[in-house]
């Protein structure tokens, strides 16, 4: 199957979302720039810039997740409309990096189809888009599942409450939720298509052996024919290393691309699960300040927890694929110093030296627009931050119930 048809799907659902601007022409299978798709999602940038500006301005139209409305200065009021405001920014930012990186991501999809021919013709080896177009359809009912099961129990719960304002902050936070779930979606499919090729790669560097130098006077007599059968053998060898080299050149090229396609949205959309995390964790204590032992009061919890799940897996799943990509470098790297090399061949040790040192300085790493590399450290960044982000906001919620009892004890 072929990369265009595996990845159909979700092109499709990107063309929907404003987050894919071309299509694939039938008649030469290429694809082509569609300026209806572009005009569309310009238009959608500018309607969700135009309502994320007038609601920043427009106070009145600012509601708390919790179904209550209160003055702005309190804390969870500003925590919940930070967390709006967030997620909108998110989906803007969405919105424009597709308009703006649009060749990029053509270029990503045409060098990738390259790298494809590139295992066929030069390695003999057929890469199954059939099996990951199988990968990205169970991903994609995980991802939907966990979203309809986490939004599906706060609405229900939100509305024990009887109150109907909690319906308007819900709605406008679900359709950027969505879509940056569909962006989280193009990110983890990129980098599973990279892994997939390294992992083929790494698969024939396993078992490539280079033959052995043959000894010139040899204590078993061996025939002309297979002396000649293993110098074919150790050239079939020879070449199938250079066309390793030239593969890896290829996907550390493609990681560069991928990053400028997508490194905007990684950037912001882990800022806006960071305010996301810290946000609903702080809910969580709220709601067990004043828990009561009643099943309302525990289903508040447990909705407060549900809403941060997809937000804490995104990241979660974002982290553990690019470690895992970007130690590949290192298993290749590793592979290639065990193959059974010719130590008395030159060109063997050449070929070898000059492969290591391209691992050795194309490594392969996942950037957030260059601010940071997101990788497992970067869990250990959002769990410390969290903490203390929440220490503060319990801090100030402290303060505020003081003054608060301080002002009623005087009246």
């Amino acid at each position: 199957m072929d990369i265009y048809d595996a990845l159909t799907p979700l092109q499709r659902a990107g063309q929907l979302c404003c987050l894919w601007h071309w299509r694939l022409d039938s008649a030469t299978h290429q694809l082509k720039r569609s300026r209806w798709l572009e005009l569309y999602g310009f238009v959608v940038l500018l309607l969700s810039t135009g309502y994320l500006l007038y609601s920043l301005f427009d106070a009145s139209r600012n509601v708390v997740a919790n179904g209550e409305t209160t003055e702005t200065t309190n804390i969870g009021h500003t925590v919940d409309a930070i967390q709006l405001v967030g997620i909108r920014v998110a989906h803007a930012i969405a919105l424009l990096e597709e308009l703006w990186q649009r060749q990029a991501q053509s270029q990503f999809v045409v060098q990738l189809r390259q790298i494809d021919l590139d295992f066929a013709n030069l390695l003999q080896l057929d890469v199954n888009n059939g099996q990951l177009r199988r990968h990205l359809g169970r991903l994609a009912l995980c991802m939907l599942s966990g979203y309809a099961i986490s939004q599906g129990f706060i609405l229900f719960t939100k509305l024990l409450s009887v109150d109907i304002t909690f319906i308007y902050y819900w709605l406008s936070y679900l359709l950027p939720l969505l879509v940056c779930g569909l962006r989280y979606f193009q990110i983890y499919a990129s980098i599973m298509v990279v892994q997939q090729r390294l992992e083929l790669l790494l698969r024939m560097l396993d078992s490539l052996q280079l033959n052995e130098a043959l000894p010139e006077k040899p204590q078993v007599c061996r025939s002309i024919n297979e002396k000649l059968q293993l110098e074919a053998e150790a050239a079939a060898c020879m070449q199938r290393l250079l066309a390793a080299r030239k593969l890896y050149q290829s996907l550390w090229m493609l990681v560069d691309l991928l990053n400028r396609c997508y490194g905007l949205s990684m950037l912001v959309n882990l800022g806006n699960d960071f305010l996301s995390i810290t946000s609903n964790c702080y809910w969580i204590f709220l709601n067990f300040r004043e828990f009561a032992a009643s099943p309302y009061d525990f289903m508040q919890i447990v909705g407060s927890a549900l809403w941060t799940a997809p937000h804490l897996s995104n990241v979660l799943i974002l982290a553990l694929l690019c470690e895992r990509v970007a130690s590949f470098t290192t298993r290749l790297a590793l592979s290639l110093h065990h193959i059974r090399a010719d130590l008395q061949n030159d060109e063997h040790n050449a070929l070898i030296t000059q492969f290591s040192l391209q691992l050795l300085h194309q490594r392969l790493h996942f950037s957030a627009a260059g601010f940071f590399d997101v990788n497992c450290t970067l869990l250990y960044t959002i769990v410390g931050a969290t903490t203390t982000y929440l220490i503060i906001l319990i801090q100030f919620h402290m303060s505020e119930s003081s003054l608060s009892s301080g002002s009623s004890a005087g009246v």
